[in-house]
């Protein structure tokens, strides 16, 4: 499956994610949805992200801001509009710092 990243207005980039299904997306989708953004089905789908990117994303160590994040930058929930500091925020998630 290609995953669709929104790391700015007018700025995507799509991430092939071998192994993972359409149906474990919409999983995730649905979990994230619902605001449960530490499910098991959102994990996976952020260590194959970051697998598939070469980053060591660690999403143990999160909390539900970091969660909502990668959320809507896989375009799981829209978070709103984004902002000036969402830039920041993407590049400490690459860093594996997390969103502040």
């Amino acid at each position: 499956m290609t995953v669709r990243i929104e790391a700015a207005p007018g700025v995507a980039v799509e991430v092939v994610l071998p192994g993972f299904s359409g149906d474990e997306y919409r999983r995730a989708q649905a979990k994230a949805q619902a605001g449960d953004f530490q499910a098991k089905e959102i994990w996976r789908l952020v260590e194959a992200t970051s697998a598939a990117i070469g980053h060591d994303l660690d999403p143990s160590q999160w909390g539900e801001a970091d969660f909502l994040k990668a959320a809507d930058l896989l375009g799981l929930v829209d978070a709103g509009t984004w902002r000036a500091d969402d830039d920041a925020a993407v590049a400490r998630l690459l860093d594996g710092e997390g969103a502040s």
